[in-house]
């Protein structure tokens, strides 16, 4: 009798399942190494997730995925030195996945993990960069880095990946304004970084 990890859902994709994979190992909020990543993929579709000719899971395939994906338009997936996490475009979408899997997988966090995400979301409400965009003033790039902890100087790149993290915190928490200010920001920073330039 096969169970229902031998029949994955021929109508989710690769990435479905990479996000999935990512979500249930805490990817909304913290990072994930890669291989982690490829083992629980593995186990969500293990004929989609393993070697050709053994039964090993494949981390080049769900690099690959993952690559593949942010390169077709909405960022899914955050690059980290130390591994990968979900925007909350990849969070919203792994959610959507793991229903249909019937997952029911809840996402506990450690009381150390939620006092730093707190902490750090209250830190960010009251910056002065989501103080004057809430005021609907403009925001100011020296004030936004300071709010990524990062410098005016640092590559678009990566200043828009720290953003993208704060955001996927603040919807983990359900803090929507914050979540909305974040992604205003992302969307608004190479303009912001272009004209800081001339």
């Amino acid at each position: 009798m096969s169970s229902r990890r031998d029949r994955p859902d021929a109508t989710l994709g690769l990435i479905d399942y990479v996000l999935a994979a990512l979500l249930r190992l805490g990817g909304e909020a913290g990072v994930v190494d890669l291989e982690d990543i490829a083992v629980e993929a593995y186990r969500l579709a293990p004929d989609r997730f393993r070697w050709r000719r053994h039964d090993f899971p494949n981390l080049e395939l769900v690099r690959v995925t993952i690559s593949d994906a942010n390169k077709r338009g909405t960022q899914l997936v955050i690059y980290d030195r130390k591994g990968r996490k979900l925007t909350v475009d990849g969070a919203r979408r792994a959610g959507e996945v793991l229903r249909r899997l019937d997952a029911g997988v809840v996402v506990q966090r450690d009381d150390a993990l939620r006092r730093q995400d707190l902490v750090e979301l209250a830190r960010m409400e009251v910056h002065p960069a989501f103080i004057h965009w809430s005021r609907g003033e403009a925001i100011d790039l020296v004030d936004l880095a300071d709010l990524a902890r990062c410098s005016t100087s640092t590559p678009t790149g990566q200043f828009a990946d720290r953003l993208r993290r704060s955001q996927a915190i603040a919807d983990y928490w359900h803090r929507d304004t914050l979540v909305s200010f974040l992604g205003t920001a992302v969307d608004r920073l190479p303009s912001m970084i272009s004209e800081e330039g001339q």
